[in-house]
């Protein structure tokens, strides 16, 4: 799965970062984020959603994430960039990853105006999903 899908990532990559402006460089590699032994975010049903564990698959969706999410959502702990967009660590407590998978695949504009329309197709939304799901967080309660 991994030597067909970083090829594609790779210039899918390639014509995101030129459309802004920016050089592409080669994705470095990549460690795969490991769930906690207690989830602190959503309990979700992994298994009945058809959502991959295994760790390749979370690297790839991180590598997805970096690619495509982490310029405005923020990766790992860090801060989102765009105060409209919410850390990719709490993003499942917003929307059900059943609903935001769909959408995506079926090419519906989720988020605010300014994000842009993705086209993952199933493998890349359902690695996006393991990734997503294995970084999970409850956000903090609003002050």
């Amino acid at each position: 799965m991994r030597k067909y899908l970083f090829p594609i990532l790779a210039a899918c990559s390639a014509l995101t970062l030129s459309a802004c402006g920016q050089k592409a460089e080669a994705p470095e590699p990549v460690v795969p984020a490991e769930a906690p032994a207690e989830p602190d975010g959503p309990a979700f049903d992994v298994e009945a959603l058809g959502i991959p564990t295994d760790a390749d698959s979370i690297a790839d969706g991180r590598v997805i994430a970096e690619t495509h999410c982490a310029i405005c959502h923020g990766l790992d702990q860090d801060p989102p960039l765009r105060t409209d967009a919410p850390p990719l660590r709490y993003v499942l407590s917003l929307y059900s990853p059943e609903s935001l998978a769909e959408d995506f695949r079926a090419g519906i504009h989720v988020g605010h105006e300014d994000m842009p329309d993705f086209v993952f197709g199933d493998l890349g939304m359902d690695v996006l999903l393991a990734y997503l799901v294995s970084i999970q967080e409850t956000p903090p309660a609003s002050e």
